[in-house]
């Protein structure tokens, strides 16, 4: 039953990422500045912390593989790069303490790691002008700040939530 209620919260995330955060007047305020929303993403950072990263790449592929039928041209980019960022930042994240600031930080830097995936992948095949100066300017820095703000917005609700899972499972 908790698989399902996770199953269900990444989905809202995957929806509200991609369809309501596209409504804000962001661009009206900044003219440059690029701010994209991976709260998908930082959600399964948190289950590769605090439920295991087999579970969270499973679910990488997963969405990601969703992420490229529905909003990409390229199938396979996000499945990829999310699967390879959830598996490098879990791997770091066990040699530290995951205190709150320490996985808002991880979750920051691994949704950076994400977009420059995706970017460099997108650059070598084609599919992106966009200067690799201007995407380190106007791209990562909002979005690092806004999902790492998210993070900290979810930590605690999502890590006991995650918690109470894994008890369940243990039993």
């Amino acid at each position: 039953m908790k698989q399902l209620k996770l199953f269900i919260i990444l989905f809202l995330l995957f929806l509200i990422q991609g369809t309501i955060l596209t409504r804000l007047p962001i661009g009206t305020i900044w003219k440059s500045v690029q701010i994209v929303p991976d709260f998908l993403f930082v959600a399964l950072l948190m289950i590769s912390f605090f439920a295991g990263s087999s579970l969270a790449m499973r679910y990488a592929v997963f969405f990601g593989l969703l992420t490229d039928l529905v909003y990409t041209s390229v199938i396979g980019v996000y499945a990829f790069s999310m699967t390879l960022a959830v598996y490098l930042v879990s791997s770091a994240a066990r040699w530290l303490n995951l205190n709150t600031m320490t996985v808002v930080l991880l979750a920051g830097l691994g949704v950076c790691l994400l977009q420059a995936e995706v970017y460099l992948i997108y650059l070598a095949i084609g599919l992106t002008a966009q200067p690799p100066l201007d995407f380190l300017r106007w791209r990562l820095p909002a979005t690092f700040l806004l999902n790492a703000a998210f993070a900290l917005v979810i930590y605690y609700p999502f890590h006991h939530f995650l918690q109470g899972m894994t008890k369940l499972e243990n039993k």
